[in-house]
């Protein structure tokens, strides 16, 4: 190391050539002054804590900023780019996805073929498939079946209570064409298989009891348990039977319990058989259990003098849950004539009717009505338009063969 040319006595020899300095300040003063800078030094560490943090707080946010900023550019497709693996990652990704959505548009495909194929099978071993009215068909009714859509198809139809069972509502099931010797099997497969509450009635079917040919083909007999629940609740149990059969070409009812012959009814008494009426002068009304229900045309527990009775009851407000008038109060007439098996209904110039499903449905009850007092055709006079639906109303129109068709 290079030593200092400077000698200690040299430098002592200058200090002393240096001018005197003399202070005028006393002690107190002094002190003073120290005490103030010590103050003073005492804040600065504190303050320049503060500012590195707040440098820091800075720094670190923009640092933030910019990563953020440059992952939704990343993101979006601007200037910033993804890596290699970034880019191989959401190529398989969207290669999976692909993969997934041909998988399940192939197990649609394949679901549909199988549900195509099993419903040509049931199709040719005449077993219905009863469906539920879904969509569209939730807020329609279900329409009557007439003489000529059973060109190629029979039909079964089933007298079921209403979710209060109140009312007993008839729903027909059109089937492939079938023996008519097999009427009774097939209503009893479709008691089994039917389910009630889907459109809004009561869960009733199957029912403990057997259903099997009488005499002759039109008389049904049914055999009881002894302690058997439809012999307590017998009124219910017959009015939907008498419904049910009377559709089905049926007749007269016998009974048996335990292989013994006739029955023990709680209300009834003891019955051995009993008479299906066909014509039990009802007027007709609608139930509809909720919004998302089918509407269903049911027939009155009442019965009237006549068909102009019956027809006017048809305009009127029951009070009861789910039940309200099949005919409106709009559709009005002058008058009412019959000849044999035609009814006459004279149509007054304020009648409103539109081809729409509330005027078909309010056509359609008055043909029931006039099918429970006997009459075979209906002619309605003066009608405002010529057809309403398939009703065409310039002509006699032929009573429906049964109600409310679900499938």
């Amino acid at each position: 190391m290079r030593k200092s040319r400077w000698k200690e006595n040299e430098i002592e020899d200058m200090l002393r050539g240096l001018p005197k300095l003399k202070d005028d300040r006393t002690k107190a003063e002094v002190y003073a002054r120290i005490h103030d800078n010590k103050r003073k030094k005492h804040w600065i560490p504190l303050i320049a804590s503060v500012a590195s943090l707040f440098l820091m707080v800075v720094l670190a946010s923009s640092l933030i900023i910019g990563n953020k900023g440059t992952t939704r550019e990343e993101d979006s497709g601007g200037n910033g780019k993804l890596s290699i693996s970034e880019n191989k990652e959401m190529a398989d990704q969207e290669r999976q996805n692909a993969n997934i959505k041909e998988n399940t548009s192939e197990d649609k495909q394949g679901n549909q073929e199988f549900l195509s194929k099993q419903a040509e099978i049931e199709s040719k071993d005449e077993v219905s498939e009863i469906e539920p009215l879904t969509g569209e068909k939730e807020k329609t009714f279900a329409h009557a079946i007439y003489k000529d859509d059973l060109k190629n198809a029979s039909i079964i139809t089933m007298g079921v209570p209403d979710d209060q069972m109140n009312f007993i509502v008839p729903i027909s099931i059109k089937l492939k064409h079938y023996d008519k010797a097999d009427t009774l099997n097939r209503l009893t497969n479709q008691m089994s298989n039917i389910d009630e509450e889907q459109y809004g009635l009561s869960d009733y079917f199957p029912l403990d009891i057997k259903i099997s040919q009488g005499n002759d083909m039109t008389t049904a007999h049914i055999e009881f348990r002894e302690n058997s629940r439809l012999l307590k609740e017998d009124t219910l149990f017959l009015h939907s039977m008498e419904e049910t059969l009377s559709y089905n070409d049926i007749e007269k009812m016998t009974f048996s319990t335990d292989g013994k012959q006739g029955a023990m009814f709680a209300n009834k008494g003891f019955l051995k058989e009993a008479d299906i009426p066909h014509q039990k002068k009802r007027t007709y009304l609608l139930y509809q259990r909720d919004g998302s229900s089918p509407r269903f045309l049911v027939p009155s527990n009442m019965n009237y003098r006549d068909i102009e009775e019956a027809l006017q009851a048809g305009k009127g407000e029951p009070d009861m849950e789910g039940i309200s008038p099949a005919i409106p109060d709009d559709l009005k007439w002058e008058s009412i004539r019959s000849k044999g098996d035609l009814v006459s209904i004279q149509l007054s110039d304020q009648a409103a009717i539109e081809n729409s499903e509330e005027s078909l449905q309010a056509l359609e009850a008055i043909l029931f009505i006039a099918k429970d007092f006997g009459f075979e055709k209906v002619k309605f006079e003066n009608a405002p338009i010529e057809e309403v639906g398939q009703l065409n109303l310039t002509e006699d129109i032929w009573v429906p063969k049964a109600p409310n068709l679900v499938n």
